[in-house]
């Protein structure tokens, strides 16, 4: 007879079974807290039990958390596959956990740590990134999807310069979709979404309207001028994603709407 090993012992398989995994988040909670904080993982740290007082990739002191805790909450046993429409009236655990989030985040007193203008060297948009820059290499689609990447990390940051709530709020309405009413549910009362809403549109036609090209054509700020500083000051490297276009160059389409520029706007990564 076999002498049984600490291995195959009841015991010892009970010591070392691992640990039960939480359920995993709803994805719209997923990409709420990644556009939320600016990034994939500094939006996963804040769906941790204890999220971190300083978010990955954020300016050391640009939040401080007061000791708010989060509560239970149910996960939904339901996900949302990539391309599925969002439901007329998602579960009522969804809501909980996005207001959730935006109580999180609003609970962190932040100051302006992503400073815009010293980041593009906005004011000398006379300097052009030339073809034999290292990250361009002769290939001018890659000077495309460096304009790109401008843009998108140009908008990010005007979006991440927001106040939590009106931030939380937009992000709702003109990245994920949900309604005027389905935000207002998600805050928990019957105007707080459309508040936070009409802030964040004031905030964003005021930063963008009288400088991007892309809301007016005539406006000085265009992403193929500012690239080069972009670059220079570090605001813009190489984009670890394939989701940028290389085909055409990034050219204003005219006059439009500033969170217009978002709803196609590719997520922080």
């Amino acid at each position: 007879m076999a002498t049984p090993t600490p291995e195959s012992s009841g015991t010892a398989a009970q010591q070392e079974a691992p640990a039960q995994r939480p359920p995993a988040e709803h994805p719209l909670v997923v990409l709420f807290a990644t556009w939320m904080a600016g990034s994939r993982e500094a939006g996963m740290a804040m769906l941790q039990p204890d999220a971190p007082d300083v978010l990955p990739g954020h300016p050391p002191g640009a939040y401080k958390r007061p000791g708010l805790r989060q509560h239970e909450y149910k996960r939904p046993g339901q996900k949302r596959s990539q391309g599925e429409p969002i439901r007329e009236q998602p579960a009522p655990d969804l809501f909980g956990r996005l207001r959730q989030l935006i109580r999180l985040f609003s609970a962190r007193q932040r100051f302006d740590g992503f400073n815009l203008d010293e980041s593009l060297g906005r004011f000398d948009g006379t300097t052009k990134l030339g073809m034999g820059h290292p990250l361009i290499r002769g290939d001018v689609r890659r000077l495309y999807v460096l304009q790109r990447e401008l843009q998108r990390k140009c908008l990010t940051t005007v979006l991440m310069n927001l106040a939590p709530a009106p931030r939380a709020a937009f992000i709702l309405r003109e990245v994920l979709g949900f309604s005027r009413d389905e935000t207002n549910s998600i805050f928990g009362t019957p105007t707080g979404g459309n508040v936070a809403y009409t802030r964040a549109l004031q905030d964003l036609r005021a930063e963008l309207e009288s400088v991007c090209e892309h809301v007016d054509p005539l406006n000085a700020c265009s992403c193929q001028n500012r690239l080069a500083r972009a670059v220079e000051h570090g605001f813009v490297a190489w984009p670890d994603r394939d989701d940028l276009a290389g085909d055409t160059p990034l050219k204003s389409q005219g006059p439009q709407e500033p969170e217009k520029l978002y709803s196609t706007l590719p997520p922080p990564m």
